[in-house]
């Protein structure tokens, strides 16, 4: 399961409202950018598979800007805080083996598809008939009890059989007026989220270039980290 629209939104609906980002010092914006990370990663330590968990009042916050104004207000210029001024409760996944395809063909029809064996090598089985290394996706779920980073793993992402798990897959087509306007993605297990949303901000709301955008320095921070 992986949520990039309402990671995006909330994102963009906090950086909105500081106003057009030209003029502003770089190391301000990049402050913004890492303070408006931590509120959406907090917030996504709520999600899991819909099938079990309620996310509905989750991702209407996540869409909301009203609630990412209020983000907005516990943001200070000149400081930042520990995890709990967030929300950041539980711990986050990082993950390895992972890759990202964004194809546009001349009649406009886009494809933005990120696959993984998720760790090393997946679940170190390779099927005999494909020849396909297995995944090992069962270790994004969270587990009870391993709370290595100080923080407990989050209990709507934990194991029920039949359920899937929380992914930071967030492959994205992005359109306006019905027109394709980009296609983007990532790897990375966890770094995905901040890379795709930071490419947009910084073509859609910086005016850099696609290129540019893509090769610009990144930001990262996830809030238990």
């Amino acid at each position: 399961m992986n949520y990039p629209g309402q990671f995006h939104s909330q994102m963009i609906n906090i950086l909105s409202q500081y106003g057009n980002a030209s003029g502003v010092s770089d190391p301000l914006w990049t402050h913004w950018e890492i303070e408006s990370l931590k509120h959406a990663f907090a917030v996504r330590m709520n999600l899991g598979d819909p099938e079990f968990v309620n996310v509905t009042r989750v991702l209407a916050d996540m869409l909301s800007p009203e609630f990412a104004e209020e983000l907005k207000e516990s943001i200070y210029d000149n400081m930042t805080f520990d995890p709990s001024h967030y929300g950041g409760r539980w711990r986050q996944i990082n993950d390895h083996g992972t890759s990202h395809l964004s194809v546009i063909d001349p009649q406009g029809n886009a494809i933005s598809m990120t696959g993984t064996v998720n760790g090393y090598f997946g679940a170190n089985v390779l099927s005999s008939s494909t020849g396909i290394v297995l995944n090992n996706e069962m270790d994004d779920f969270s587990i009870p009890g391993n709370d290595s980073t100080g923080l407990p793993p989050a209990p709507p992402n934990f194991i029920r059989p039949g359920k899937r798990p929380l992914s930071p897959m967030t492959p994205a087509i992005i359109l306006k007026d019905g027109q394709l306007k980009a296609v983007v993605g990532a790897s990375v297990g966890a770094l995905i989220i901040p890379a795709t949303a930071e490419v947009l901000v910084n073509h859609f709301s910086r005016g850099m270039d696609p290129l540019s955008s893509v090769m610009a320095p990144r930001v990262y921070h996830q809030v238990p980290m």
